[in-house]
């Protein structure tokens, strides 16, 4: 039988996203459809995304700006990590807005960070390509890496899964 080698196996299924092989997503939900995705990885490492139901979405109005300057003093761009433990980053909680972002209907939205841990980076091409977060939402445009603290686990009791998230909002 001399049949090629890429002839000989089937391939039907669609091999699935690496976000979809390395990450668990949860989804926090709140109100004014201000919800956030949270990638986890299992090195403790999670991307702060915007969820699809968000309000930006739904809208469709273009994004003017994302601003991380989120106080008067504080700056979440300034972040500055070094080493193996990562000193120096921002902590944050699940409610610390880490940036803000405006659209082009001057509508004004506050993303959180939604996870307890250290703000190891920011997405700073988001400052220069806003519309990163619009049309890339969980690659590209992710808002910012989370790292949570070791020798805790992660607490979802705030969030729910892709399939609860989903049923969610069909409703």
């Amino acid at each position: 039988m001399n049949v090629p080698l890429e002839e000989s196996v089937t391939l039907s299924a669609k091999y699935p996203s690496v976000i979809d092989r390395y990450f668990t997503r949860r989804y926090i939900q709140r109100e004014g459809k201000n919800d956030t995705c949270l990638l986890y990885h299992s090195n403790k490492i999670c991307l702060v995304t915007v969820a699809k139901s968000h309000a930006i979405f739904e809208k469709g109005s273009p994004i003017r700006k994302v601003n991380y300057k989120v106080g008067e003093k504080l700056d979440r761009s300034d972040n500055k990590v070094l080493g193996k433990k990562k000193h120096g980053g921002q902590y944050v909680d699940e409610h610390s807005i880490l940036c803000i972002v405006e659209c082009e209907d001057d509508s004004v939205y506050s993303i959180r960070a939604g996870v307890k841990g250290k703000l190891i980076e920011v997405n700073e091409n988001l400052i220069e390509n806003p519309q990163l977060l619009f049309n890339k939402a969980e690659t590209d445009g992710y808002v910012a890496v989370v790292l949570q603290k070791l020798g805790v686990e992660c607490n979802m009791s705030n969030s729910v899964s892709r399939e609860e998230y989903d049923k969610n909002i069909e409703q």
